[in-house]
């Protein structure tokens, strides 16, 4: 198997064993639905063979020894499986655990799959995280989904698994069908009273195969350009900065089936859209501190974090780019420093004036 580094958590330190369980437990086929495109072509029903196979591949490849070591199942609704199934895939997976080689275990589910029953379950295998696919807090745009489920379920799957000392996920899309901007910004503020652990945020792609992809063709659907989607992200990125909410993904891992020819239709897809939100982010604080600063300049001096670099720069340069239009007698000086605090940067001209922005949401 192919390992990228979407195996690793986007904190830095973590590593993380994905295994699809590709729909098992979906009482409903959403609008956007293919996962055989969106998640890879995997097994229907996972072996022992299978799993040992998988886990023992990431472990082997897991050279630096990261500190910690998740077995996640993606791709399903986990809590709605047999009990049987669930329980022969967490013992699969906690036998790891009991040798050391894996510290913990996530599931993915569906809201109103999340019941006292199916998480005394969870409880007695140690899982520690539960993502919970809510796509919007929007009931309107959940029943034109065809999800199957109203935004009060999220509301309570969330209060019960934190009721349990779970750490808990969701998972929201931008763009979906119904939705609008206010619609989207309304399930971020939502999802900030909610206060869960992570947040992922996908845009909509129409996949072949699909209802959503019938409702594009028919005109009836138009789904988000690139430049919106990010926008929305970065609208969501500075409401959840400072919320204690980590925004551990934004876009989707870019599989093998989606790079197929008329896999998917439409939508705003990007190998690095989660660094275009955030060079988006950067640049937009850093224009904010600019404004201070002489369009005369002869140089300009950026001093930050070399984790920074790159999206302080922006994909091909685009933000370095920018600045230069607005400075064009400038000499742009871009240095890094180990003592640097992400997410920090300091800025000076020439002419001795300086600023320091701090850019939210970076640790």
């Amino acid at each position: 198997m192919k390992k990228t580094k979407d195996a690793y958590e986007e904190s830095g330190r973590s590593l993380v064993i994905p295994l699809f369980i590709m729909n098992s437990g979906c009482s409903h086929r959403c609008i956007f639905c293919n996962q055989k495109i969106s998640a890879g072509n995997f097994p229907r029903q996972i072996t022992k063979e299978y799993f040992d196979a998988e886990v023992y591949s990431y472990l082997a490849w897991n050279k630096d020894k990261f500190r910690d070591v998740e077995i996640a199942f993606y791709g399903g609704s986990f809590t709605g499986m047999d009990s049987a199934y669930q329980e022969k895939l967490l013992s699969w997976a906690d036998a790891f655990i009991q040798r050391e080689l894996v510290h913990s275990i996530r599931v993915s589910t569906r809201p109103d799959c999340v019941a006292e029953d199916n998480v005394a379950l969870l409880k007695k295998y140690k899982v520690s995280t539960v993502e919970i696919g809510a796509q919007s807090f929007v009931d309107d745009v959940l029943r034109f989904a065809q999800r199957g489920h109203d935004s009060a379920s999220i509301v309570n799957a969330v209060a019960l698994l934190k009721r349990h000392g779970f750490r808990t996920g969701l998972h929201l899309m931008a763009g979906l069908p119904k939705d609008t901007k206010q619609g989207f910004i309304y399930s971020i503020d939502k999802t900030k009273e909610l206060k869960p652990d992570t947040l992922r945020i996908h845009p909509t792609l129409v996949f072949k195969d699909t209802a959503l992809a019938k409702e594009f063709r028919e005109g009836r659907y138009k789904p988000l350009e690139l430049a919106e989607a990010i926008g929305l992200c970065v609208l969501a990125w500075e409401k959840l900065s400072n919320s204690g909410i980590r925004l551990i993904r934004m876009g989707v891992h870019i599989t093998p089936e989606m790079e197929k020819e008329a896999s998917v239709l439409a939508g705003p897809i990007h190998p690095s859209f989660g660094s275009l939100v955030l060079s988006s982010v950067f640049y937009n604080h850093i224009i904010n501190g600019l404004r201070n600063i002489s369009p005369d300049s002869k140089e300009l001096h950026f001093i930050l974090s070399k984790r920074d670099v790159s999206d302080f720069r922006g994909l091909h340069n685009v933000n370095i780019s920018a600045i230069k239009k607005l400075y064009p007698r400038a000499n742009l000086i871009v240095k890094s420093k180990h003592e640097q605090p992400r997410g920090q940067i300091s800025v000076s001209a020439d002419s001795g004036e300086s600023f320091h922005v701090r850019i939210p949401g970076i640790i």
